[in-house]
């Protein structure tokens, strides 16, 4: 072979093979790094559980105070205090746990001048605001006040904290809204504490039944009160990223609430990975959410890779098996994804059934009371009236004795068409069951104006239907009831409007009848 045609060869044989030791190379590294992601996984997944832990235990000893307190004697703070150090001592990451009275402002002077002589003589009801110094929050009107009269344990920093309002805390005055008469959790936003630090402030109603009080029992707590938690925010951090495999895990967290993430709740810095590990090797990223009932948390995870992550398995083993996946994988790919699409579809499948009418198409009971909800919501942020509709067929069962039921379901899926047609996309037609439908306008519905949607009904159910049986004339009676003005619930305009529908039915028939409240 001549010299220059060896070298050739040789100089191939050399790009061959440092081609095939760079592949491998680089093969071990994109396993390595894919293995490291999945461990990455797996850490969040343990950090998670221990964080959703502590959220659970918050709500679990929230209700735990808010029973003792409807239970405890009404003056008995010194119990309270024991009852409160127990919880404390057993959940560290609960830093103070407080309580508020609802008091009516027409007798918050009373209040005020009996806790001063009974209890302490300094006490005062006040605005956060005089307190802090902060400017003053513009809040609504209310009936009634909210002061602090416990908190354990009892820093005598914090000791101004005895009697201000809680309506007036900017942080906690739609908090406090939202929990009055649920008897649920509710957490307020993350917000600054006056020795540094983030936390929020987890609070629940508590009511018990009214206790005549004799002339010398002191009625500390009143009836009404607001069971409150502070946590740390840095009191939530996981245990677990303190230990040696997790110590280069960053973790923000942050209150996932409708106002939007705000202020973190705690930032958990990771150990400093060197130069090189940053400029030569990725980092991996996850956003999650722990979707507490009261508390949920957004979660951002860094993680950046290290050589020594990488540096650790044998390297030509590792390269023939990425060369046996190099075929294998595609496959596998493959039949993920047509397993996954034929499951995606099949779930579709399900959830449509479960929330619709076979025979008619329309939606079912269930689904209508998750779009009633919906504009439930709607109506308390916009005070838009909306309105529920019962529309009812006469004489359907005169067409399943005579003409059968399949005549029946023909009649029936005809009149979910006209009905359907005449309304808007944004509204309901539900069949609610046999012959039985039930409309949801959620815009726009004045008693004068859903009356005439229902005028219009009737008239679209006037021609006859064409039927295997041949033409059939039907009618229908509806009833309306009207949001918030016969109920708030859907159970409630239900039997409103079916009260309406059987009078209309009374009166004839193939009619429009709108609640009548008693006594107007």
């Amino acid at each position: 072979m001549p010299p220059n045609r060896f070298r050739s060869v040789l100089v191939a044989l050399l790009i061959a093979w440092v081609s095939m030791v760079a592949y491998a190379l680089s093969g071990l590294m994109s396993e390595k790094v894919s293995s490291e992601d999945r461990h990455f996984a797996e850490d969040i997944d343990s950090i998670v559980g221990e964080l959703k832990n502590k959220l659970d235990t918050n709500e679990a000893v929230l209700a735990g105070f808010a029973a003792f307190l409807q239970a405890v004697d009404r003056s008995d703070v010194e119990a309270t205090a024991r009852y409160a150090s127990l919880a404390i001592a057993a959940y560290p990451h609960i830093y103070m746990m407080e309580v508020a009275r609802k008091v009516p402002l027409a007798e918050q002077d009373h209040l005020e001048n009996t806790l001063r002589k009974e209890w302490r003589p300094d006490f005062a009801l006040k605005d956060f605001r005089s307190i802090t110094h902060r400017p003053a929050v513009d809040a609504p009107k209310r009936a009634f006040t909210w002061p602090i009269l416990f908190m354990y344990p009892a820093l005598p920093e914090a000791a101004e904290i005895h009697g201000v309002r809680l309506e007036t805390v900017d942080y906690l005055g739609l908090s406090l809204a939202s929990a009055e008469g649920k008897a649920k959790p509710v957490a307020s936003p993350v917000f600054n504490l006056y020795e540094g630090g983030n936390a929020y402030i987890l609070l629940q109603e508590a009511i018990r039944n009214p206790v005549r009080a004799s002339g010398t029992d002191l009625n500390f707590f009143g009836n009404t009160m607001a069971a409150m938690l502070l946590i740390k925010g840095q009191s939530l951090v996981p245990s677990r990223l303190d230990s040696a495999g997790h110590k280069y895990i960053h973790v923000s967290a942050w209150m996932d609430s409708a106002a939007g993430l705000g202020d973190p709740l705690f930032d958990h810095q990771a150990h400093e990975a060197s130069l090189l590990d940053k400029l030569l090797l990725p980092s991996f990223e996850r956003r999650l959410t722990v979707n507490n009932a009261s508390q949920p948390i957004a979660l951002q995870f860094e993680r950046q890779l290290l050589w020594r992550d990488l540096l650790t398995e044998n390297v030509p083993a590792k390269a023939l098996l990425l060369l046996l996946a190099f075929f294998v994988v595609p496959w596998l790919i493959v039949r993920h994804y047509r397993t996954l699409n034929s499951l995606a579809l099949e779930h579709e499948r399900v959830a449509y059934l479960a929330t619709h009418d076979q025979l008619t198409d329309l939606p079912n009971r269930f689904l209508l009371a998750d779009r009633f909800t919906q504009a439930f919501h709607n109506w308390e942020r916009n005070a838009g009236a909306f309105a529920i509709l019962i529309l009812d067929l006469d004489h359907f069962k005169e067409i399943n004795d005579t003409c059968g039921h399949e005549v029946g379901d023909q009649v029936l899926v005809a009149a979910a068409r006209r009905m359907t047609a005449e309304l808007r996309s944004c509204d309901t037609v539900a069949r609610y069951g046999g012959d039985e439908f039930a409309v949801l306008l959620v815009t726009d519905a004045s008693i004068e104006k859903v009356s005439k949607v229902g005028e219009k009904l009737l008239e679209a159910m006037s021609d006859p239907v064409a039927t295997s049986a041949g033409q059939m004339n039907v009618s229908c009676s509806i009833g309306i009831a009207v949001c918030p003005t016969h109920g708030k619930t859907l159970d409630e305009l239900k039997r409103a409007a079916d009260k309406a529908m059987y009078r209309a039915k009374s009166d004839g028939r193939n009619r429009v009848s709108v609640y009548a409240i008693e006594g107007s």
